[in-house]
């Protein structure tokens, strides 16, 4: 059985996967990863089920004439199939026979063996238990190898099984998830292209496939755009991995990109049983890094012992009870549904169809002035044509007239209404839309619809109607009677009411403060035993200020003792959820906290958390912090630091320097240069400039000893490897060159200028005119060459851009490298223009460069 406090509600996953990732703030905290499980609803058998099917086919292949008993290849007549169930279940029950007498056989050498998670399991546990569990573990691998030795064979039945199956609407709100950022690394040991196909199909996200062992080494994890990695291979190739040696262990490419990913993303497993050596192995095997793991399921009761003893035995591992994948996915969809932006598929398909039909205009055309074509074949391909040219378009929702629309709109619920007049507003016309939000805002329209609805739908409607008139909205809402909101805020449950009250001080700040000052709220009603402390911070964040201090105050014996009892974790959320709110009262009891305990909890985390928790504490008591600070094992911290990646420990040494520096450059010196060394040379250069920048202010002299010892050539491999944008390959060079200007410079000079110009060149459009300004003498110095590419493969608009920009003579200074590049391109007009700006600015050039002389 899972250790009860091992089990965790669903709330605990959706507050992780709020997080962002530690290491790098653009990405998620959570990866996923999707079994089986999450295709049931789509039609794809499940492992129970192809094990039967598997059963099945086998024995027609082998004792009977199958045909009689087949509609084709793979699919079974099941009502004639009745008529042999005895003979059936005889055969495939001894084929079952001899593959648990090789479980029996086998099992010393497993007991002598195991994987780590499984030794106190196999200390008590009855040897017919142990091999019963084995063997259902094995069925799903025997039964593919029994079917057929001919991997062909195996991969056609895959296809079958997955063929022309459709995404289920859970996969489509996950693939909105994954569109909109939320989510970036999918593994499964699936084989179909559900996911993929709900990518394509319903977002603007291309993700990218790895299905194949030789590709998987250009996985990059770190990617912001998302990578679906198919750790047992795909239907397409002939290798992938079913029977029970393939499935024992993952193809070396795979696993390092699982591995990798787990360095830096918790993982959320979900539809998976668990039950193939491969993943399991290596997720043990991994687990030294401390990756979160939040492994789901349906019961705690009807986990495989394998899952069961690895969540019991191992570190910052949790089972969290779901009603099913499409129940969690529509808790995580709505965590963000104000922030997901939803493509707009009415303009998408009237685009498409315009290109359809012009290209078709098009040909018809240049058909009809072919001379080769007679006159008969000419009017047959315009029948045709002209059939498909006069249908109509998919949708015709922006050509409804003014009063269509409004009525339309008007039947609509609340959050329906405001969703409508927000794409109106952003996709088709901004006056349109506020017209027809003026016109319905009429006798009370608004104040009904609202009277109707929960508090998060209230609020969500409204928070998209401010985007389209603030005045208008504020005005509705203060409009509404405080009892009609005083009644929501008490139906509704902590988390809606969170979010609720959030979006709606954002509109009315003193209406909401009021109702909430009237709220019938007694700190004595909470039940500390029940609550955790995620919902004790729900209800402090949606009381008044005064009776948040009045908890606080009041019930602080209870609350001390809930908080000497959670996980470090959680006592860092609570502190630094709160404390912006209610400082005095954080800081009484924090400094009230058993110091040993807390210190103990402190000790166990891993560095990623550790830098959080400084920092956190740090804010409500510098004193205090740095007196627990000093008491951690200094010998377990710098194990920890010479485990750990770059930025894991750039991040907890300059958190450590802002409360005790000496510390901080202490523990430093104990990682030993060949370790640091070792951190920069697998970190990516990005990284490696920003780490450099960083702990740089604890030791200048090392760093530069450690970016001394970088040769050229694998400088220039990192650049010729990696993706950068203007901004970020501008960033890492700057900060570099002041440690090692010639060797940054030439191994810049040495890389592919043909592909990074091509890659920085495309970022451009995206790139503002400031920060463009800004790196101007950065890559100039750096590589002249590099940069005169990016400018002649930047479009003629953005330079136009650049040079009419309103503040572009803060700049000057920076204005004589931007024109000897265009002079190298031959850009005239543009180089005289810059002249211009530079003569009537000339008084601000001489002062800066006045200023660096002075410096000098």
């Amino acid at each position: 059985m899972i250790k009860k406090e091992k089990i965790k509600e669903i709330g605990f996953l959706l507050n992780k996967f709020q997080e962002r990732n530690l290491d790098y703030a653009r990405l998620p905290k959570c990866s996923f990863f999707l079994g089986a499980g999450c295709s049931k609803s789509s039609g794809i058998l499940t492992s129970w089920e192809i094990i039967e099917k598997l059963r099945k086919l086998w024995y027609l292949n082998n004792f009977t004439n199958c045909m009689e008993f087949k509609i084709s290849d793979f699919e079974i007549n099941e009502s004639s199939f009745k008529e042999i169930e005895d003979d059936f279940q005889v055969k495939y029950l001894e084929q079952e026979t001899t593959l648990k007498k090789r479980v029996k056989n086998a099992l010393t050498d497993f007991r002598k063996n195991p994987p780590v998670y499984l030794k106190m399991y196999l200390e008590t546990a009855k040897d017919n238990e142990i091999i019963e569990n084995i063997f259902n573990d094995l069925l799903y691998g025997f039964w593919f190898e029994t079917y057929s030795e001919n991997p062909r064979e195996r991969q056609k039945l895959i296809e079958y099984l997955i063929d022309l199956k459709e995404p289920s609407g859970a996969y489509l709100l996950f693939s909105h998830l994954i569109a909109n950022s939320k989510i970036t690394n999918i593994f499964t040991t699936n084989f179909d292209d559900l996911l993929y196909d709900s990518l394509i199909r319903y977002t603007d996200i291309k993700p990218k496939v790895y299905s194949h062992n030789e590709v998987a080494q250009f996985i990059n994890t770190y990617s912001s755009r998302p990578n679906i990695i198919k750790l047992h291979g795909d239907f397409l190739f002939e290798n992938i991995k079913n029977t029970k040696p393939e499935t024992s262990l993952l193809w070396s490419n795979m696993e390092n990109k699982f591995q990798e990913a787990l360095k830096s993303f918790d993982l959320i497993v979900v539809g998976y049983n668990g039950a193939d050596d491969s993943i399991m192995n290596t997720l043990a095997k991994l687990k030294e890094i401390h990756y979160g793991l939040l492994w789901c399921g349906q019961n705690a009761d009807s986990l495989n012992w394998r899952v069961t003893e690895f969540i019991n035995n191992t570190p910052n591992s949790y089972f969290i009870e779901i009603k099913s994948f499409e129940f969690l996915v529509f808790e995580l969809y709505n965590l963000f549904k104000t922030e997901i932006n939803i493509p707009d598929f009415i303009s998408n398909a009237e685009k498409k169809e315009k290109e359809i039909f012009d290209f078709i205009s098009d040909f018809k055309s240049d058909l009809n002035e072919d001379l080769s074509l007679d006159i008969s074949d000419k009017e047959n391909i315009n029948n045709t044509l002209e059939i498909v040219l006069d249908r109509n378009s998919f949708f015709k929702v922006a050509e409804l007239s003014t009063d269509e629309q409004f009525q339309f709109i008007q039947k609509l619920r609340i959050d329906g209404i405001s969703r409508t007049l927000k794409n109106i507003y952003s996709h088709i016309s901004w006056e349109n839309a506020q017209e027809l939000y003026k016109e319905l805002d009429e006798n009370g329209f608004f104040q009904r619809k609202l009277k109707e609805a929960s508090i998060q739908h209230a609020s969500n409607a409204l928070s998209n109607l401010k985007k389209i008139d603030f005045e208008r909205t504020k005005a509705i809402l203060d409009s509404i009677d405080n009892s009609v909101i005083q009644k929501k805020i008490e139906e509704a449950s902590p988390e809606d009411l969170y979010s609720g009250i959030n979006e709606l001080k954002a509109i009315s700040p003193l209406k909401i403060e009021k109702i909430l000052t009237e709220r019938n709220f007694l700190p004595t009603k909470i039940d500390f035993e029940k609550q955790d402390l995620r919902h004790i911070t729900y209800t402090l964040k949606t009381v008044s200020r005064d009776q948040g201090i009045d908890l606080l105050i009041s019930r602080s014996d209870d609350l001390l003792e809930k908080l000497n009892s959670e996980e470090i974790k959680e006592i860092v959320l609570f502190f630094d959820t709160i404390s912006d709110l209610y400082y005095k009262e954080c800081r009484t009891l924090f400094e009230s906290l058993d110091s040993e305990k807390l210190r103990t909890k402190i000790e166990k985390q891993d560095l990623s958390l550790l830098s959080i928790t400084i920092r956190v504490f740090n804010q409500i008591n510098k004193e205090l912090t740095k007196v627990i600070v000093s008491q951690l094992d200094n010998n377990q911290l710098v194990s920890r630091l010479n485990e750990t990646n770059l930025l894991s420990l750039k991040s907890i040494l300059f958190t450590l320097k802002d409360v005790d520096l000496k510390l901080a450059k202490k523990l430093f010196d104990l990682v030993s240069d060949e370790e640091l060394y070792k951190k920069f040379n697998h970190a990516e250069l990005l990284n490696i400039a920003e780490s450099a920048e960083y702990l740089a202010k604890i030791d200048t002299y090392r760093i530069k000893r450690i970016i001394h010892r970088f040769n050229s050539q694998t400088l220039t491999a990192k650049i010729n490897n990696e993706n950068f944008s203007y901004q970020q390959f501008g960033n890492a060079m700057s900060k570099l060159i002041v440690f090692d200007f010639d060797n940054i410079c030439k191994s810049a000079r040495d890389a592919n200028s043909d592909r990074l110009s091509d890659l920085i060149s495309s970022t451009l459009n995206k790139t503002g005119e400031q920060v463009f300004l800004h790196f101007v003498p950065t890559y100039f110095k750096v590589d002249r060459e590099l940069f005169s590419k990016i400018i002649q493969k930047a479009s003629q608009e953005y330079i136009d851009n650049i040079l009419k920009w309103s503040k572009i003579d803060l700049y000057t200074v920076n204005l004589p490298y931007l024109k000897r590049i265009f002079d190298n391109n031959n850009m005239k007009k543009e180089s005289e223009f810059v002249s211009y700006i530079i003569s009537n600015n000339q008084e601000r050039f001489n002062k800066k460069i006045r200023k660096k002389w002075k410096k000098y």
